[in-house]
């Protein structure tokens, strides 16, 4: 019985099956570098196993059911692991919302998507464990996470990582308090970043990456309060090189 389908890089490939009714047992779905599919097979609600998709650069908008996708995805309760990358689409997800036992969930060039999350309430996802998330259509974003609208974040997280956050200027403490299993955090191409969240907030981090954060780096580098925060962490990495005490 089929467990997983991969399509990657089928970039001349328009139809894959037309119904799902054969592979209910189907647990992992990756489509990537395939913009020519016209469609996606039909009966998507009948994959009861299904525990990852990612969709990766792919699918035109033309794609006749990729839109009603999101209508599906509260379906699959065993759902684990949700990627969606480079899709500029007018995409979001109804009121319902997302599983809420995903443990990965990652969201590139993808706005809709994103508004969509804070609507819902990422701090809904009780056994989150990784969180990647940004790219082209954040301009709006000035902290992460959002402070004004009340964005919290699942105390349930072991790594997040957030990118290309082009207005981001500050990291709100107070959603990063409540975290022990923190461990990992990076952070890409945030070039107004300033500000990391308090000390009390990280003691958990084993890890810290960032990246084209000239900024914040700068702060850093000057071993001023923005090092007094991250000073415990026993790995800390600016632009590829370990930063020691």
């Amino acid at each position: 019985m089929l467990q997983s389908l991969d399509i990657l890089d089928c970039p001349l490939l328009e139809c894959i099956a037309q119904n799902f009714h054969e592979t209910v047992d189907l647990e992992s779905i990756r489509i990537s570098n395939a913009e020519n599919i016209k469609s996606l097979p039909g009966r998507l609600d009948k994959l009861s196993h299904l525990q990852e998709i990612e969709v990766d650069g792919c699918l035109s908008d033309n794609c006749e059911n990729f839109r009603v996708l999101p209508n599906y995805v509260n379906k699959f309760t065993f759902l684990q692991e949700l990627k969606v990358r480079e899709r500029s689409a007018d995409l979001s997800f109804p009121e319902e919302g997302f599983p809420t036992r995903l443990t990965s969930l990652e969201i590139s060039n993808a706005p809709k998507i994103y508004t969509s999350l804070v609507d819902w309430g990422l701090n809904r996802f009780t056994s989150l464990q990784k969180l990647q998330i940004g790219g082209e259509g954040f301009s709006s974003v000035m902290s992460f996470p959002e402070e004004g609208i009340g964005m919290t974040l699942p105390p349930s997280l072991a790594s997040i990582f957030i990118q290309n956050f082009e207005n981001l200027e500050y990291m709100c403490s107070k959603s990063f308090q409540h975290f022990t299993s923190l461990q990992q955090l990076q952070i890409y191409a945030c070039p107004k970043l300033t500000s990391l969240p308090e000390k009390d907030s990280l003691l958990s981090l084993r890890s810290l990456t960032i990246w084209y954060c000239p900024l914040l780096e700068g702060c850093i580098r000057g071993k001023g309060q923005e090092w007094s925060k991250i000073a415990h962490i026993p790995f800390v990495f600016i632009q590829g090189k370990r930063v020691r005490n």
